[in-house]
């Protein structure tokens, strides 16, 4: 019994550890992306070279892009490790929608579900918070 309660105890450690780091970025949540050149509602993915998950959801990144009239861009953490650390990124795809002024308005680590993307960006063009 004990070492049931010690295997299920160090299971529920693991998988809170893993939540934490799969929760998007409290930093990029509060940033801007002008220094990125970004300075109107964007799509961002930050991603890496070899990252497979990173270019599956780019198609459909740019698709929403398209269908929002915004610009997709993507930024790749690899080359700057800066960034990653600027911004707080753990994990890619992390994926950003930017409202007027590259002001970050949504977060997301993996790829968001049928319109949301359209939806912050229309959110972001509004004014409203995502």
């Amino acid at each position: 019994m004990i070492r049931v309660s010690v295997a299920a105890g160090a299971l529920l450690v693991v998988l809170g550890a893993w939540l934490l780091w799969r929760r998007p970025p409290r930093r990029l949540g509060r940033a801007d992306l002008a220094g990125l050149g970004i300075r109107g509602p964007a799509v961002v993915q930050f991603t890496t070279q070899y990252c497979a998950p990173c270019k599956a959801a780019a198609p459909h990144l740019q698709t929403a892009a398209d269908e929002s009239r915004v610009p997709f861009r993507q930024v790749d953490v690899g080359e700057h490790p800066d960034l990653a650390r600027a911004y707080g990124i753990r994990t890619v795809p992390t994926i950003a929608v930017t409202g007027p002024g590259g002001r970050v308005v949504g977060v997301w680590t993996a790829l968001p579900g049928n319109g949301e993307i359209v939806e912050a960006v229309r959110r972001a063009r509004s004014g409203s918070a995502a």
